[in-house]
């Protein structure tokens, strides 16, 4: 089943915000800490967003003093950043476009490119990872964040008779990529029909690793971030969910060239 991302997210843009800057969202807690820390001092840099939603992250690059190019297909999502910006006094560039295409911006433009749980919503992820090394500038980083493939695997198939599967779903790490879920922000806000149910691209450790070698990009940091303690007391079900199943895969890589600093990983097809 093709996946029409914008028309899923235009539908639910204004409830999935809200999830996920809940006080004890999984975003809050988990993701967000981790990418403080692989980000770092950003001041004057120039940043570009891939699938930068409601504007989040933009924003606050645009609070650290960076110069922020934001992109997203969805003009809800895309709405929902400018006036995030607008209400904190920064002004990120935001942009509608579809970062499964050519992106929209010059070579070798940018400092860092971040991109924050967007790549499960894109089916082949080896060019969007080529477009990203061509707009890096030679010394640029690349911070992302996933939805770790250990949770997606949990995601029932698309294809599957039952979507919603038993509970706990029995996971299926290999098999098909296209899973399907019931919108976990249901109860944020009104959803219409079309983003009712999540479709997205289940793909594994080995896909992350080797999209970023074809592409020319070498790991210089993995986290797989685990929920802080203080997390329990917020919401005790999602801390013991976490604890059980990492939620998020994240990763900060450079181009590979002949100066770079010995990488991690250099992963070969």
């Amino acid at each position: 089943m093709p996946l029409d991302v914008k028309k899923i997210w235009n539908a639910c843009g204004e409830a999935f915000d809200r999830f996920t800057t809940a006080d004890d969202s999984f975003s809050e807690n988990i993701e967000r800490p981790a990418i403080k820390q692989l980000v770092g001092d950003i001041a004057g840099a120039r940043v570009l967003d891939l699938g930068c939603g409601s504007g989040t992250y933009s924003v606050w690059f645009a609070e650290l003093g960076a110069q922020v190019v934001g992109l997203d297909l969805s003009q809800t999502m895309i709405a929902l950043a400018e006036d995030k910006a607008r209400l904190r006094g920064v002004q990120p560039d935001f942009r509608a476009a579809d970062i499964r295409e050519a992106l929209p911006v010059e070579a070798a433009e940018f400092d860092l490119v971040f991109s924050g749980t967007a790549m499960h919503y894109v089916e082949s992820i080896d060019p969007v990872m080529r477009e990203v090394a061509r707009v890096m500038k030679p010394e640029a980083r690349l911070v992302a964040s996933v939805l770790h493939p250990m949770s997606t695997a949990l995601f029932p198939s698309s294809e599957a008779d039952d979507v919603e599967g038993p509970d706990p779903w029995e996971g299926w790490y290999f098999g098909s990529p296209i899973r399907s879920i019931e919108t976990p922000w249901l109860d944020f806000g009104e959803v219409a029909r079309e983003g009712r149910r999540i479709f997205c691209h289940h793909h594994t450790v080995s896909d992350y690793f080797n999209a970023l070698s074809s592409a020319g990009l070498g790991i210089t940091e993995l986290l797989e971030p685990a929920p802080p303690a203080e997390f329990a007391e917020k919401n005790a079900a999602r801390y013991h969910q976490a604890m059980r199943v990492p939620v998020y895969l994240i990763f900060k890589a450079e181009l590979i060239t002949s100066n770079t600093k010995s990488p991690l990983f250099i992963v070969t097809p």
